[in-house]
């Protein structure tokens, strides 16, 4: 599963956009974070580790068996 964002605690300040190495995050119209292009996150968790409001989680799933 990609990036979940928070919308109640982005702030739009797009760090998460502009760090993101494969460019998958984009600010929609109300300048909050989104992943346009989930199937093609790579889950590196930079999103994450950088957004300074925590407004960003990876989940990560088990591997089927």
């Amino acid at each position: 599963m990609p990036a979940v964002f928070d919308r109640d605690k982005c702030n739009g300040c797009g760090v998460c956009d502009v760090n993101c190495p494969v460019d998958v995050i984009a600010m929609d119209e109300e300048n909050k974070a989104t992943c346009p292009y989930p199937e093609e996150c790579w889950h590196c968790g930079v999103c994450r580790m950088d957004c300074p409001e925590d407004a960003v989680r990876i989940i990560f799933t088990p591997p089927y068996l």
